[in-house]
C-alpha cells in the first residue's frame, strides 16, 4: 500500500514525502564527517566567494543547504509533472524518488556544485517546457539557457550538458536559427558578465585559468565495492525497464506529453553516458535522477497488478535504504 498511499494529491501524503526525504539527510547532520562537501575539483569563483565562506565550514549549514537544494529541485520536477499531466495522479512522488536516489550515496548527498547547478537547470527546463503552449518561444529558449549558464558559474562542466537543451528544443519543435542563437547567447551571457567583472578588477587571466581548470579537471572515479556494483546494476536494470515501459505507453499519450517524456529520457541517457567518461563521476547521479524520477513514477503507476506495484516500489525503497547505510 506504500505507493498508493504516497502517490496522492493530499496534504498528508505531501507531508509524509517531505518527512521521508528529510529523514534521508539525518546522517549529514549528526555523523562526524572528515569532509562536509564533495568538492574534489578546482572551485569556480562563485563557490569560493559565496558557498564556501557561508556553508563550507559548518557541517550543519552544509547539510541544510544540500537538503534544501534537493527539496526545491524535487518540487520543481513534481510541478512539471503535475502541470503537464505526465502521470495519472498529481502529487510529490517524483520528489520522493528524486530525493531517494540522490541520498543513496553519501559522497553524492554532500553539498556539491552539481546540486546548485541542477537547481538552475531544472528551472530552465521548466521554462522550456512552456514553449508548446506559448508564442514567445525565443524568450523561453533564452531563459532556459540563461539558467544553465548561471548554474555553470558554480559547476563549469555543466556547459557540456548544453546539448540537453538543444535536443529538448528539437523535440519540442522550437529549434530554429533564432531560438538557437537566443539559447547560445543566454548560455554565454553569465560568463560574459563574469569576465567583464574580473576584467574591471584586473583578474581576467585568473578567471580564465580557473575556468579552464574546472572544465578539464578529472574528478576521479568512484571505488566500487561488491555491494555498490550490485546496487548500481539493480538501479540500471530498473531504469532500463522504466524506459522501455515509457516507450510502450507513449502512443497512448498526448503528442505534447510524448515530447516531454522524450526530453526526460534524453536527460537520463546523456547524464548516464557522461559517467563513462574520465571527466565525470558519481556527481552526475542527481542529474540522472531528474529523468529517473519521472520515468520511475510513470513506470510504477502503469503497473496494473496492485501487488506487483507495491512489492516493486517497496523493494526499490528498501534498496535505496540499504545503499544509505552501506554506500559512501
Amino acid at each position: 500500500m506504500l505507493f498508493n498511499k504516497l502517490h496522492q494529491n493530499t496534504v498528508a501524503s505531501a507531508v509524509t514525502i517531505i518527512l521521508m526525504t528529510a529523514a534521508m539527510w539525518i546522517r549529514l547532520f549528526v555523523i562526524d564527517l572528515a569532509h562536509i562537501t564533495a568538492l574534489d575539483n578546482p572551485a569556480m569563483p562563485l563557490w569560493c566567494e559565496w558557498i564556501q565562506p557561508w556553508f563550507g565550514f559548518s557541517q550543519w549549514k552544509s547539510a541544510l543547504l544540500s537538503f534544501v537544494l534537493v527539496l526545491l529541485t524535487g518540487f520543481s520536477i513534481s510541478r512539471m509533472v503535475s502541470q503537464h499531466n505526465l502521470t495519472n495522479r498529481q502529487g510529490l512522488m517524483p520528489l520522493l524518488i528524486f530525493g531517494l536516489m540522490t541520498s543513496a550515496f553519501l559522497s553524492v548527498q554532500k553539498l556539491n556544485p552539481v546540486l546548485i547547478y541542477l537547481f538552475f537547470v531544472v528551472h530552465g527546463i521548466e521554462r522550456l517546457f512552456g514553449c508548446p503552449q506559448q508564442n514567445r518561444n525565443i524568450n523561453r529558449c533564452f531563459d532556459a539557457a540563461f539558467f544553465m549558464g548561471i548554474g555553470s558559474l558554480f559547476y563549469a562542466k555543466g556547459l557540456f550538458f548544453f546539448p540537453i537543451l538543444i535536443i529538448g528544443m528539437g523535440i519540442l519543435r522550437v529549434a530554429n536559427l533564432k531560438s538557437l542563437m537566443a539559447a547560445f547567447i543566454g548560455l554565454l551571457l553569465p560568463f560574459i558578465f563574469s569576465f567583464t567583472y574580473f576584467f574591471l578588477i584586473d583578474k581576467k587571466g585568473w578567471f580564465l585559468t580557473e575556468l579552464q581548470e574546472n572544465l578539464i579537471a578529472n574528478p576521479g572515479q568512484y571505488n566500487h565495492t561488491i555491494f555498490s556494483r550490485i546496487f548500481m546494476t539493480s538501479i540500471i536494470l530498473l531504469l532500463v525497464i522504466s524506459i522501455l515501459a515509457a516507450f510502450q505507453h507513449l502512443p497512448a499519450q498526448k503528442i505534447v506529453n510524448r515530447f516531454y517524456f522524450r526530453v526526460f529520457i534524453w536527460i537520463l541517457l546523456i547524464s548516464s553516458i557522461a559517467v563513462l567518461t574520465p571527466f565525470f563521476s558519481m556527481e552526475m547521479i542527481p542529474l540522472s535522477a531528474v529523468g529517473a524520477s519521472v520515468l520511475l513514477t510513470n513506470f510504477f503507476e502503469k503497473i496494473k497488478r496492485r501487488w506487483v506495484k507495491e512489492i516493486g516500489f517497496t523493494a526499490f525503497v528498501a534498496l535505496i535504504l540499504a545503499g544509505y547505510f552501506f554506500l559512501y
